[in-house]
């Protein structure tokens, strides 16, 4: 008798939702899309091209190696080690005019 009480509520309540009427289902839309149109293309000719904007990554200096020595004498030698001759042969002019033998 208790089961019949409990399944007749149940009953009631699922069917009492049912004559309602439900909401309207609320999509939220994105609004629509505006499509500008682009401005005309540059022609080559009004296109210019400096060499100040163009920055090209330069080559790291690579390292020279002096070795400076000086003989009881007082007199002074180096050795340089490097791979730029150029460099080396610069540095080795410097050293000369600075500890003139």
């Amino acid at each position: 008798m208790v089961n019949a009480i409990i399944l007749a509520l149940a009953v009631m309540l699922v069917f009492a939702g049912c004559n309602k009427e439900q909401p309207a289902l609320v999509v939220n839309t994105p609004p629509p899309l505006v499509v500008t149109p682009s401005p005309t293309p540059a022609r080559h000719d009004e296109i210019e091209i400096t060499k100040d904007n163009i920055t090209a990554a330069k080559p790291a200096k690579k390292a020279i190696n002096v070795k400076l020595k000086r003989s009881f004498k007082g007199e002074y030698s180096w050795d340089i080690v490097g791979t730029d001759v150029k460099e080396i042969i610069k540095i080795n002019r410097e050293l000369q005019k600075e500890f003139p033998n």
